[in-house]
């Protein structure tokens, strides 16, 4: 009996982390697609320092994204999973592009 009861709870953690996951990682690839594309923007378009475009980005954005920039390229990663990536083109300005 205790072994059902066990196996039930861990089949109801398990169904709740995969409904949680599936919910969490769409919200989470608009974040990180935003905070790409718009650290893009202000560092390559408008030519302001990173630390000052950070300051544009909410206050819990700049605690859960990490953001890379090099090479004409915006990387940015939430929960390490969730990923995207802007490119700038003097031509067309940022790109979203993963």
């Amino acid at each position: 009996m205790r072994n059902r009861i066990l196996v039930a709870v861990a089949f109801l953690v398990a169904a709740a982390a995969v409904f949680a996951f599936s919910r969490i990682v769409p919200v989470g690839r608009i974040g990180t697609g935003y905070a790409a594309e718009r650290t893009c923007a202000c560092v390559f378009v408008s030519g302001r320092a990173l630390d000052s475009c950070l300051h544009d980005l909410d206050p819990l954005a700049r605690k859960l994204v990490r953001v890379d920039v090099r090479d004409g390229e915006v990387r940015t990663r939430a929960a390490l999973i969730i990923t995207a990536r802007a490119r700038f083109d003097a031509a067309t300005g940022c790109t979203l592009v993963e």
